[in-house]
């Protein structure tokens, strides 16, 4: 960064410990709350409205929202509501933050404040892909009792995620199927040399596979679908929010929700994806 700023973080994980460290180290001037339990040389300011009142610039958490309307806050001492803090934030403040729900935009709306998602960009979105294809990886090859190699696996989804996670698998000697729902899509995957399902019709399909990722945020995996598949099968589930399968089909099989990987295999290269994007963001804005 060419100028130095005030910076306020609010709540977060490792990852935001991260990013204000490397913040700090840019020259910028950086305050904390709602990190009081990780060891850091980052100052803490109990005081949020003044911390805000005085910041260039406040930085959510990714996530932004907790449970029952609190900021996520997993270092924190205490909770905070969200509209607490979205209070004491000046009106026209920068504010940025990751996967920021509907309904918080609507409350930082109603009082003159824009949050504006990091997690949108397609930059920081390519980059989140990587740490999350092998945090998927790593979870396998826990989970199962058998090697990746010649192992056959389907990925559900051929975007972000499924495009990084393909090559890691096969990389690794796993027979890789990936499914879409798009002509050009299959086009694509036929090019890199995988084979293709219909994500809509993967009824009857899924007992070739021991290992099953869905990237999908949406319910893809039905009891119907999902009563197909292997007693020794393993589903990850790398979809946001409620992920892709449905709840009367748990029962059926293994399913592991894996949600917010990047912060929980490596924070550090998520820190830094996440910086990287917001220096971009400040630039584009004219704040540096």
């Amino acid at each position: 960064m060419r100028h130095t700023l005030t910076f306020a973080l609010a709540g977060g994980d490792v990852r935001q410990v991260c990013l204000g460290e490397m913040l700090a180290a840019d020259g910028n001037r950086v305050q904390t709350v709602g990190l009081e339990r990780h060891e850091t040389a980052l100052p803490s300011c109990s005081d949020y409205r003044a911390l805000f009142a005085q910041a260039d610039v406040i930085l959510l958490p990714m996530p932004v929202m907790g449970t029952r309307g609190r900021l996520n806050a997993p270092l924190a001492n205490a909770p905070y509501r969200l509209t607490d803090l979205l209070d004491a934030i000046p009106a026209g403040k920068p504010v940025y933050g990751g996967s920021v729900p509907g309904m918080v935009h609507q409350m930082a709306s109603r009082r003159g404040i824009t949050v504006t998602d990091y997690l949108q960009r397609e930059e920081l979105a390519l980059r989140n892909a990587i740490p999350t294809a092998e945090g998927a990886i790593q979870i396998a090859m826990e989970e199962l009792p058998v090697t990746m190699h010649g192992l056959p696996v389907l990925v559900i989804g051929a975007g972000r995620i499924g495009s990084a996670l393909a090559p890691r698998l096969r990389g690794l000697g796993a027979e890789v199927t990936l499914s879409a729902r798009k002509y050009e899509d299959f086009a694509r995957i036929e090019g890199a040399g995988y084979d293709w399902l219909h994500t809509g019709k993967l009824t009857g399909q899924l007992h070739r596979f021991p290992l099953i990722y869905n990237t999908v945020p949406d319910i893809i995996l039905t009891r119907k679908i999902v009563s197909d598949c292997r007693e020794d099968a393993l589903i990850v589930d790398l979809a946001s929010g409620k992920g892709g399968v449905a709840e009367d089909a748990k029962e059926l099989c293994r399913v592991m929700h894996a949600l917010s990987l990047p912060g929980k295999v490596a924070p550090v290269s998520a820190a830094q994806a996440i910086y990287t994007t917001v220096c971009h963001m400040l630039e584009e804005e004219g704040l540096v």
